[in-house]
């Protein structure tokens, strides 16, 4: 079990009147959902802080993408418009210990 919409909300600081609970939900569900298919969450279903910090990050990187066509930035910036990575350190050095490898 995930950090709860609330925390989510606080941690991200993002006003439900810019993105509504039910649309907040979505995003996490589809973060946790992603999390959970990657890495080896514990026997109760509870998160380690590492993964709940990951989902977090994960979380605000949907959101800040939000209204931002094909995942550019900064159309208007000096050096041009610059493309949202898909990668993200962070989440790979917080996931990186819980990660499942698959071999197919």
């Amino acid at each position: 079990m995930g950090p709860s919409l609330a925390d989510v909300r606080a941690w991200v600081q993002v006003p439900a009147s810019i993105l509504s609970d039910p649309q907040l939900q979505i995003v996490l569900d589809a973060e946790l959902l992603l999390q959970a298919r990657l890495c080896r969450i514990g026997p109760d279903d509870t998160l380690d802080p590492n993964l709940t910090q990951a989902i977090y990050r994960r979380v605000a990187r949907e959101v800040a993408a939000r209204g931002v066509p094909l995942g550019m930035l900064g159309a208007d910036s000096e050096y041009g418009p610059a493309r949202l990575s898909r990668w993200d350190s962070e989440i790979d050095r917080l996931e990186g210990p819980s990660r499942v490898l698959v071999f197919g």
